[in-house]
């Protein structure tokens, strides 16, 4: 249960959410943004997203071609990933650090956010799901490696009783509705115990799902221990959609993107919090204990 303090609600209007979309986010287990990218701006995530899309089109088909296995995120051989996104344009890391999303990532996971991995997504049209119902990480445990700043951070900014240990941000390239693979959760499931989860022989037999559907410029952000699944793609329009993964300083960031040689120097060049969420250095924190 979240804590019933009275700058609870105060925090999060700093942050553009009210009182029901944070206690929602605790306790459902993900929140979806409208408009967070509007305008020129998402204009210019379209143009990038189609960029990267078409240029990297023969090597994905030649690497499937090449290696039957390779299937980052479990995708079927029919998706085209772009793993990570990042080194691939300006625009992408913006996103990465997003005020309006990192903001609220921050004030459900602590102030040590380091970024695990990030990717370029299209599910194409007519075609099933890739993976089943499953769980993306397990719950917080309080021997996370928060420095003393870190703690005295976490209590001026957190909107929840216990840190998130994994948040996910997937932001919506082009519009998503009932047949276009529409990411879904199963509400409160981050809670359950493993023994707790019901069994089921199709995506569709999951009780209580939930499919997100949303507009280009939408964003969900979703706890990473809660159900969910990409429904099958029925329509004629393939999905497309930019992941961007949280975890806390010291844990696991996949190899591929842990910046090196010119794309480093670009990471030093930008922000204290980029170069953190890059694992290249922790940001300073300010405050005394009380």
């Amino acid at each position: 249960m979240l804590a019933d303090r009275p700058d609870f609600t105060a925090r999060a209007k700093r942050i553009g959410l009210s009182e029901a979309q944070y206690r929602s986010f605790d306790s459902e287990g993900y929140l979806q943004l409208n408009a967070v990218l509007e305008g020129a701006f998402l204009s210019r995530v379209q143009e990038e997203f189609h960029r990267v899309e078409e240029e990297t089109r023969e090597d994905w088909l030649r690497t499937v071609a090449g290696n039957p296995k390779h299937r980052p995120y479990r995708l079927g051989e029919t998706a085209h990933v772009v793993f990570p996104i990042a080194p691939h344009g300006d625009v992408f890391l913006d996103l990465l650090e997003h005020p309006c999303t990192i903001a609220i990532a921050a004030a459900f996971m602590g102030p040590d956010m380091l970024m695990s991995d990030n990717a370029l997504h299209v599910k194409p049209a007519g075609t099933p799901s890739h993976v089943g119902w499953h769980r993306d990480s397990k719950t917080w445990k309080h021997e996370q490696p928060w420095s003393r700043e870190d703690r005295i951070a976490w209590e001026s900014m957190r909107l929840c009783q216990t840190p998130f240990s994994k948040i996910k941000i997937f932001f919506f390239v082009h519009d998503v509705d009932e047949s276009t693979s529409p990411f879904s959760v199963v509400p409160g499931s981050h809670r359950w115990d493993p023994d707790e989860i019901p069994a089921h022989e199709e995506l569709n037999d999951m009780p209580g799902r939930v499919k997100i559907l949303g507009k280009a410029g939408d964003a969900v952000l979703w706890n990473g221990c809660i159900l969910h699944a990409a429904m099958h793609n029925t329509g004629n329009q393939a999905r497309r959609m930019l992941f961007y993964n949280y975890v806390h300083f010291g844990q696991h960031q996949y190899d591929p993107c842990r910046p090196a040689g010119e794309f480093a120097a670009r990471i030093r060049a930008r922000s204290p919090l980029c170069r953190q969420l890059f694992g290249l250095e922790r940001m300073k924190r300010k405050g005394r204990a009380k």
